[in-house]
């Protein structure tokens, strides 16, 4: 008898608190507040990249089996040593460790085009890398401020 009575003690102690807490609401998983950032991203896996004497042109996979072209200035490679310089170049290598496949990764800034990274291998003889043809000419602005990169 006292057991049982001391089981049922037990158990109401138990389940008294569950029941008076408040009901708190669900807050929508994306809903972060102000914590969201304005930098978007595209993945892309690359296919070839053609050195050329004023760009890098990349062939990248789109949906199905399309093929896409987007010709990089060179001169968005970042150089120099200063802090400024590194703010204003849009072009960046990462190396790609062996089990990656190479990858181009396109930000964008509040909507509009911000910078590229090519995760590719440092060694030009990869087969990712080729050279385009002698006197081939991309036809790339050196001034342009931004890429067309398409799914």
């Amino acid at each position: 008898m006292k057991k049982l009575l001391f089981a049922l003690v037990l158990a109401a102690g138990m389940l008294i608190p569950a029941f008076s807490q408040e009901k708190a609401t669900a807050k929508a998983i994306w809903d972060h507040g102000d914590n969201v950032s304005n930098l978007t991203y595209q993945n892309f896996v690359i296919s070839r990249i053609y050195d050329s004497s004023d760009a890098y042109i990349v062939l990248y996979e789109k949906a199905g089996y399309e093929v896409g072209k987007v010709a990089i200035p060179k001169s968005w490679a970042y150089q120099g040593t200063t802090v400024e310089a590194h703010k204003t170049h849009k072009l960046f290598f990462r190396n790609r460790i062996k089990t990656l496949a190479p990858m181009m990764t396109v930000y964008y800034k509040d909507g509009a085009f911000y910078k590229v990274i090519l995760t590719v291998s440092n060694n030009k003889g990869d087969g990712t890398w080729a050279v385009a043809p002698n006197g081939y000419e991309s036809g790339v602005n050196q001034d342009a401020t931004s890429i067309d990169v398409s799914f």
